[in-house]
């Protein structure tokens, strides 16, 4: 196996990494990165969008407890996944939209560069930092949206509505990310919802749990019509499994459609049935959990 193939198979393993986590023994984890993701190809408007992609979305209802840490950075992600047959910008290319919010009202981009969309995989996420100038407050619902354009592989805008807050902002200037090789066979959209820490950050324990409830996917037409191509409220499955991966080429057809799966080995997802749900009794758990 070459040099090459190594360090692809040890990226497929961290997938999409936007933090990475390190634990030694006798220590403390230093960051984790709890995430949930789903693989859509199908039907016929899928793989549509996908020889001709224009403008996608992501969304996911959020909610946390008063004890939550301001650190936390609650997430939702939609990508591109390229594949190796017949890419249409890059093989292996993982085109990625990335955005989350903390408690505090801070807002995180992961924001690409002209390197990564040339095709060198970035090193480091390069985060565009925004400030709602409203914190989050506890134990409400709110509606976290990001659009993005995978046409010409840039943000569009991002979108969170609760109790006494509604704000967009314009994130058209940034482009996508491309942070791994990913070596699927063929193309698929991946929709995620994630919660992240680091030590670096934290100033106290907390209860780093998030909740997320009614995901959706689709896509946007140039005249605003919205087509969902993705919904799951997590009422259809009792708990999330490893990825099928498969070396050296992935097999997309492996993988169950708009089924949830652990990210990462790291992730601590689980589901679980609660008198709070924003529909139906179920919801996703994201554990950042760092002991």
């Amino acid at each position: 196996m070459t040099t090459r193939g190594r360090i692809a198979i040890l990226i497929v393993l961290l997938f999409a990494a936007a933090t990475t986590g390190v634990i030694t023994r006798g220590r403390a984890r230093e960051s984790r990165l709890s995430s949930a993701v789903a693989f859509v190809s199908e039907p016929a408007a899928v793989r549509e969008f996908l020889d001709q992609p224009g403008v996608g979305y992501v969304q996911a209802y959020f909610r946390f407890g008063p004890d939550f840490p301001d650190d936390v950075i609650v997430a939702i992600d939609q990508e591109f996944l390229d594949g190796i047959d017949n890419p249409l910008y890059l093989p292996g290319g993982d085109w990625m939209a990335f955005a989350g919010v903390q408690r505090t009202g801070a807002v995180w981009v992961g924001a690409g560069s002209d390197h990564a969309l040339a095709g060198s995989a970035s090193r480091n996420r390069d985060w565009k930092i925004y400030d709602l100038k409203t914190p989050l407050e506890p134990d409400v619902w709110y509606r976290m949206r990001v659009e993005a354009d995978f046409g010409a592989r840039r943000f569009k805008n991002f979108t969170i509505e609760g109790p006494g807050l509604k704000q967009s902002l314009d994130l058209s200037t940034h482009p996508l990310d491309y942070p791994n090789y990913m070596p699927f066979n063929s193309r698929s959209m991946t929709y995620f919802v994630a919660a992240m820490r680091g030590r670096s950050m934290m100033k106290r324990q907390g209860t780093p749990i998030v909740y997320f409830d009614d995901v959706e996917g689709g896509i946007t037409s140039e005249g605003g019509k919205v087509q969902r191509i993705f919904f799951d409220s997590f009422e259809n499955q009792s708990e999330l499994t490893a990825q099928p991966l498969t070396f050296p080429v992935i097999k997309l057809e492996s993988y169950q459609q708009k089924k949830w799966y652990f990210e990462r080995p790291e992730s601590i997802f689980r589901i679980e049935h609660v008198n709070f749900a924003h529909s139906g009794t179920a919801v996703g758990v994201a554990d950042v959990n760092l002991d």
